[in-house]
């Protein structure tokens, strides 16, 4: 197996300074964003902003749903012990151990040296992140992975499994990596399903994430329709309206296109789930394979 280490960043003794007024926004760069500093400067957000109110990492957190020192304490003040109780800073290291012998045994040598991991509260006033249970993650850029949360009935149970979600991400964006600005909708759809897919296989469709809606024939045939039609498009502008719907695509700013909450992350998960299916391969295989091979071989669109 790959000798890849694993680093935790320690989340929760911050959390409890906080909640002690010994933290503060500057603390918030240092202790918590500093292990993250490459993948920030890939996001191209930098630790401080460059004038004064202006874009930088905290601005970045807020704006992905990660509560900060800007934000009231009370917000996150009962949910620290809950995040802590959920086991997942315990589950870590096995979740990216598994994911890592599962590829190694697959054959493919992941090109990585070290994972951090940062699992960190999420904000309740962010009414995206709520509108998705409460739970999210990034895992864009490879040798990264965060986990958001705002600990409730349905998430906590659910974080091994987010985790592996963003743990395939990592692993797909090192044989193909992820341009932000030129992603297509038909790319983005295989990304996210895979991700998803592997999850499921890892930790049951039980804790699959509530990104994956349950479609009758009717909406899953117009669905699929709308996505066809679309899949050339390119640039997240473009992409986030056919993956999350209309109602977050008005939230963010972004023109909607027709669709329900969630609509191309629950037809990404098809697509994959049918071309495992028709071609046998592994999901591991298909992980490493490129988004039009998927399609194609998957038919949905066919």
């Amino acid at each position: 197996m790959n000798e890849i280490r694993i680093k935790t960043v320690d989340t929760l003794s911050f959390y409890k300074k906080c909640t002690q007024g010994n933290s503060n926004e500057e603390n918030y760069r240092y202790e918590l964003m500093k292990p993250l500093e490459k993948m920030w400067q890939y996001l191209n957000a930098p630790m401080t902003p460059k004038s004064p109110g202006g874009y930088d990492v905290v601005m970045a957190s807020e704006m992905m749903g990660i509560w900060t020192p800007r934000k009231d304490v009370q917000l996150i003040e009962g949910k620290i012990d809950e995040l802590k109780q959920t086991g997942i800073f315990e589950d870590c290291d096995h979740v990216i151990t598994t994911g890592i012998q599962r590829f190694t045994e697959s054959g493919y040598l992941i090109p990585l040296e070290e994972f951090t991991v940062t699992i960190l509260l999420g904000d309740p006033e962010n009414k995206i992140l709520m509108a998705s249970e409460g739970y999210s993650g990034f895992g864009g850029i490879p040798g990264y992975m965060m986990l958001l949360v705002y600990p409730n009935d349905f998430n906590k149970t659910r974080l091994k499994s987010a985790l592996a979600h963003e743990f395939n991400h990592n692993i797909r964006f090192t044989y193909e990596p992820f341009n932000h600005g030129d992603v297509s909708v038909e790319e983005y759809l295989v990304i996210e399903g895979l991700a998803e897919v592997f999850a499921e296989q890892l930790y049951g469709i039980e804790h699959r994430g509530p990104w994956v809606q349950d479609y009758d024939d009717e909406e899953m045939a117009y669905t699929i329709e709308v996505i066809k039609e679309g899949r050339e498009a390119k640039g997240f502008d473009q992409v986030a309206a056919y993956m999350y719907g209309d109602e977050v695509a008005r939230e963010q700013g972004y023109s909607p296109v027709g669709l329900s909450r969630n609509a191309g992350y629950t037809i990404g998960y098809h697509i994959v789930k049918e071309y495992l299916k028709n071609t046998g391969q592994t999901i591991e295989q298909a992980t490493l394979t490129p988004s039009k091979i998927i399609v194609e071989d998957s038919h949905v669109f066919a």
